[in-house]
Order: structure tokens, then C-alpha cells, then sequence
């Protein structure tokens, strides 16, 4: 009788204990096997969330949540696919000036009361309070 030995390794997730199977993998591997399907790892903390359990911090507040990415950004949250902890609640946004490129980030509100012209359709076309300033003295 012959026998043979098979190395199979899955990665799980810690939400849900739904598994991803990579085969023959090394851990380093299979992790980087689970990225490219859509599954996040936290590597301080060793965790692994399939696609519908990802965990987002806000960068600003530290509220978190958790949920499907698509989901989340649904809901208003701008994440940062490579660096989920980068990423923003529906409370902050980060804003680029269309004219010099300053930028921000905070909540709506202080951004506003700041001066700062906010395009809701794409936060990188906004105009910051120097050059909103200036396009009311041109006009």
C-alpha cells in the first residue's frame, strides 16, 4: 500500500469561519493569496476578514466598523483598499484644493466653517478657503 501526503492550507476568517483553501502555500503566501481575492489581514494582530467582514478604523475619529467593503462605502465611508486604517467615516472627509492642491481632512462642518467650498460629487475638485477667496474677488 502507498501512501502520500498532502500539505493543504486554508485560511480563515475570523469573523465568520468561512476559509479560503491555497493549497501548498507558505503562510506569507497564503496571505498575499487571500489579499488577492478580496480578504483583508491585519498583520499586528494576525487576523483575516473574507470580503463581506472587512474591519475599517477612521483615520481622524477612530470609529470602526465592519462589513462587506462595498457595503461600507455605501454607508458613506471612504476607505483605503491597500491601508484599511487609512480610511475615513462617513463623518470626515478628505479634501484636495482643484486649484493648489492644499488639502484637509476633518469633519464636514469645521471644513466648511473654515471656508472651504466642498464639491459633494468629488471631494478632489473642492476649493480650499484661499482660493474660494479669490474666485469671489475675480468675479
Amino acid at each position: 500500500m502507498s501512501y502520500r501526503e498532502i500539505h493543504e492550507l486554508f485560511v480563515v476568517c475570523d469573523e465568520c469561519h468561512t476559509s479560503l483553501s491555497v493549497d501548498d502555500a507558505t503562510y506569507e503566501d497564503a496571505d498575499n493569496e487571500a489579499v488577492d481575492h478580496g480578504w483583508q489581514y491585519d498583520e499586528l494582530q494576525g487576523r483575516h476578514y473574507c470580503p463581506l467582514h472587512w474591519h475599517v478604523e477612521c483615520h481622524d475619529c477612530d470609529i470602526t466598523d465592519s462589513g462587506a467593503p462595498d457595503e461600507l462605502e455605501a454607508d458613506g465611508w471612504h476607505i483605503d483598499r491597500d491601508y484599511p486604517d487609512d480610511s475615513l467615516c462617513p463623518n470626515h472627509l478628505h479634501l484636495s484644493c482643484r486649484e493648489c492642491r492644499k488639502w484637509d481632512v476633518g469633519p464636514l462642518h469645521r471644513l466648511e466653517y473654515e471656508g472651504w467650498q466642498v464639491n459633494s460629487i468629488d471631494p478632489n475638485a473642492s476649493l480650499c478657503p484661499e482660493c474660494a477667496k479669490t474666485k469671489k474677488e475675480t468675479k
